[in-house]
């Protein structure tokens, strides 16, 4: 009985991380990222929209899909697909641009 209680409590708690929202931190935060085209503002919000701040100060809106392990954002010329990972405020990391330039991300506090 033990063993059959065990196995229902951990097919619960894996089915609840399978579930968990890997953009959840992001949802009222900043993600700042920055290549060669200068540093831009996102800002992803809950239900699959997002919006940026571009270098030159102009605004772009758009719509992100996540799909298993990857997260899509539509809105350029081409979709903008990286890998989605939970991520904590003051968190910095790398990101593949859709022309494979390499860029530098990181969650700040705030909008």
């Amino acid at each position: 009985m033990r063993l059959f209680v065990s196995v229902l409590v951990a097919l619960f708690a894996f089915t609840g991380a399978a579930l968990a929202d890997p953009f959840a931190n992001f949802y009222g935060n900043t993600v700042k990222v920055v290549g060669a085209a200068g540093e831009r503002s996102v800002f992803i919000d809950e239900g699959g929209a997002y919006s940026q701040k571009l270098p030159d100060g102009s605004t772009a809106e758009g719509t992100y899909e996540i799909d298993g392990d990857t997260a899509c954002f539509l809105g350029g010329e081409q979709p903008y697909c990286v890998p989605t990972a939970a991520r904590e405020v003051g968190e910095t990391w790398e990101l593949t641009a859709p022309d494979g330039s390499t860029e530098t991300a990181t969650l700040v506090a705030g909008r």
